[in-house]
């Protein structure tokens, strides 16, 4: 096992073992069977060390879809769909470790400092649907503000986090719920629409002077 891998794994232990995220070095660096040197060869802070458990987890997700075949013939909505009932599903593995995390999500935290480097490889993934779909004509170019999709992505994968992190329904119902209901919402509004029509109309005119 490489050594991040290694080190990430004695933190999880660690985790379970006590009920608490661990706030030590020198304790994961020992739980893993490494010097303190070892460890900040690997990961300066603690928090790069959080970071790297999530990037894990969204790595994960994106092979997992990678290697589907039925994922390549989905449409952007679908895809997007797929990615989060799968994100879910590489967490639910790992639950009680995940809910260790709640107190450092909240609705109103926009920016959690152990997803830092978790969103810049989300928005990645994304920005590159977002083109797909702008190819295929399934999302409507005039949300692309600012090189970002209308800021909606961000706020909707935090939301759909927290929510996850504190359902206590039966197979997880409301969960899957508020990803349908909020994928959905998302690509109706990205999509187009009547007002799509009329710009494309309106450019049609002026150009035809």
């Amino acid at each position: 096992m490489e050594l991040n891998q290694l080190l990430i794994a004695a933190y999880q232990r660690l985790a379970l073992e006590k009920g608490v995220l661990p706030v030590s070095k020198k304790e994961i660096a020992h739980a893993a069977e490494v010097s303190i040197e070892d460890f900040l060869s690997v990961f300066a802070t603690l928090e790069a060390l959080q970071e790297a458990v999530w990037v894990h987890y969204l790595r994960g997700t994106l092979e997992a879809l990678e290697n589907s075949e039925e994922y390549s013939q989905y449409n952007v909505r679908e895809k997007m769909l797929a990615f989060y009932f799968t994100f879910f599903e590489k967490l639910e593995a790992d639950r009680e470790f995940v809910q260790l995390f709640e107190s450092k999500l909240g609705i109103w935290n926009y920016s959690p400092t152990f997803l830092n480097a978790f969103k810049v490889a989300f928005l990645a993934f994304v920005e590159e649907l977002i083109k797909e779909g702008i190819e295929h004509q399934e999302i409507a170019e005039r949300m692309v503000l600012g090189g970002e999709y209308g800021g909606w992505h961000w706020p909707q994968m935090l939301f759909l986090l927290n929510k996850w992190v504190e359902d206590r329904s039966e197979g997880h119902a409301v969960s899957d719920q508020a990803i349908e209901k909020s994928v959905n919402l998302g690509f109706d509004i990205m999509g187009r629409n009547v007002f799509d029509s009329a710009f494309d109309f309106a450019k049609f005119m002026v150009a035809g002077r």
